[in-house]
């Protein structure tokens, strides 16, 4: 099986993510970095860096599984960080855990970073995989599958 076709599904997310900015920016689906939809500069930074990764998977496929895993690192982090900051703010800044506000905590998490979480976690783990076999091959430690 050659580098193109192993790694298909990773370089596909990327090469959607066209798709994914329209579908933010004209129909408020955030769904490929929900994480930043407060913080409009940063994720278009990240869109750019997302593209960049998609130019560089097609520029050079031998590396797309480490580029995807590094990108997802970076992603389910974002993810991680946004949705447990809230929680974790709320129960640090009160003088008694059952003064904390919970009906607010329970308001501000929706269905779309969790969606993202599941995504980028799936990707993450596919990737993982992917860039240990690509790290062996490049480092000469074992042999390209030959497609049996």
């Amino acid at each position: 099986m050659s580098i193109r076709d192993r790694n298909s599904i990773a370089r596909l997310y990327f090469y959607i993510t066209p798709v994914f900015i329209l579908a933010d920016y004209f129909w408020g689906i955030s769904v490929r970095v929900s994480a930043l939809d407060s913080w409009p500069v940063y994720k278009n930074v990240y869109y750019g860096f997302c593209v960049l990764c998609g130019i560089s998977m097609y520029a050079v496929p031998r590396y797309t599984a480490v580029v995807a895993l590094f990108e997802s690192i970076i992603n389910f982090t974002m993810i991680m960080l946004c949705l447990f900051v809230p929680y974790v703010n709320n129960i640090l800044f009160v003088d008694d855990i059952l003064d904390a506000d919970f009906k607010t905590m329970g308001g501000t998490l929706n269905i779309l970073p969790i969606v993202n979480l599941l995504i980028v976690g799936s990707c993450a783990v596919f990737t993982f995989h992917r860039s240990i076999e690509t790290i062996k091959e490049a480092l000469g430690l074992s042999r390209p599958n030959s497609g049996k």
